[in-house]
């Protein structure tokens, strides 16, 4: 199911960085558990931040690869994610937990 994201994500964003956090990175994740990514792309320049998703979301839908789980995705720019690593933690934690895929 994540590999289907993924691939799916990196057709269209190629030079996607994307990390998998949360249950499903941990290992404890149940059948309804979400599927947590962080994308950063340079794709995402000029992109307001809740449309980054929203893009994403869209790839998904039409490629079929839009998993039966919620997929809760932060998208940001390589500049953005960098400042945001030193800041949220989140993005610490994804980076410390989770699998870059």
């Amino acid at each position: 199911m994540v590999l289907r994201v993924v691939e799916a994500i990196r057709r269209h964003i190629p030079d996607a960085r994307i990390i998998l956090f949360g249950s499903r990175a941990r290992g404890d994740a149940l059948k309804e558990s979400d599927i947590d990514l962080i994308v950063v792309s340079k794709a995402f320049e000029g992109v307001g931040f809740t449309d980054r998703a929203t893009y994403i979301l869209k790839i998904l839908w039409r490629e079929g690869a839009l998993p039966p789980v919620d997929v809760d995705l932060l998208c940001y720019t390589p500049e953005e994610f960098e400042e945001m690593k030193k800041r949220i933690s989140i993005v610490s934690e994804a980076l410390k937990y989770g699998v870059e895929l």
